[in-house]
């Protein structure tokens, strides 16, 4: 193990066998870590704007040169888009957004906004999932799928489940999870990872053993034990190798108003 230099806090790192090539806290700023209305934008390289569609994967090339899709144009999407993403109060703040980022894109067209109506747009919006030509999933790193569901029948008496009438629920898109993770890393998002795991300990008082502190995924020891694993197997290259960590989760959604019934 080699380990860091304490911080003013008193706490350290301890990393496995070398230190990692890159440390992605090196190049975060307060304007990574936190954010305020009162807040001035700052403006430089390290300002990137996440555009709606990166989370359909950044090899969507049809959305890229219809990047407004499912409405008409850029200046329906612009205005559509500060309604949306704007706070149900406004503020100061929101005004200068919808100035700065739609009044005065260049992509905003008076006239597109002829027989404009905020219902029919919204409307148009939440059909778009239904419309094959939206461009929504046209990446070949979208499938689509049917499920087929076992139904009951009434009166009827079946062997087993297996000899139950079936449901075909058609129109399904998924992703496979390797192609996610793929996209994972191709977003500017992936130069905030921490793929290299290390242990963290606080060490205030030099008469005293080093308290060991765990925090998030890539200070755990399930973490560190794959990295320990990948690290111990044969290579052919020189290329450094790194853990991609998921976390994975399910939404519980309440199902009365008094009671714990949940699904």
């Amino acid at each position: 193990w080699v380990h860091t230099d304490q911080d003013t806090f008193g706490l350290f790192r301890s990393y496995l066998g070398d230190f990692p090539s890159y440390d992605p806290e090196n190049t975060m700023s307060f304007d990574d870590i936190c954010d305020s209305r009162t807040f001035q934008p700052a403006d430089g390289p390290n300002k990137h704007t996440r555009p709606w569609y990166a989370g359909f994967g950044t090899a969507i090339d049809a959305v890229h040169r219809t990047f407004f899709a499912p409405f008409l144009n850029a200046t329906t999407f612009r205005l559509m888009s500060w309604f949306y993403n704007s706070s149900t109060g406004r503020s100061i703040a929101d005004l200068d957004r919808l100035v700065q980022e739609v009044m005065l894109a260049e992509d905003f067209e008076r006239e597109d906004l002829r027989g404009f109506s905020a219902s029919r747009e919204a409307k148009r919006m939440d059909q778009a999932g239904e419309d094959p030509n939206s461009g929504l999933f046209t990446s070949d790193r979208w499938h689509e799928a049917s499920v087929k569901i076992k139904l009951p029948a009434e009166k009827e008496k079946f062997a087993s489940e297996a000899d139950a009438p079936e449901f075909a629920v058609e129109g399904l898109y998924y992703r496979k999870p390797l192609e996610v993770l793929k996209s994972a890393y191709e977003e500017m998002s992936s130069r905030t990872f921490h793929t290299t795991p290390f242990k963290v300990f606080w060490h205030p008082d030099e008469h005293e053993f080093p308290e060991r502190i765990i925090t998030e995924v890539y200070t755990a020891d399930a973490m560190l034990q794959e990295h320990q694993q990948i690290k111990a197997q044969p290579r052919g290259c020189n290329l450094e190798t790194v853990v991609a960590a998921i976390m994975v989760w399910s939404d519980s959604t309440h199902l009365a108003s008094f009671g714990h019934a949940a699904l």
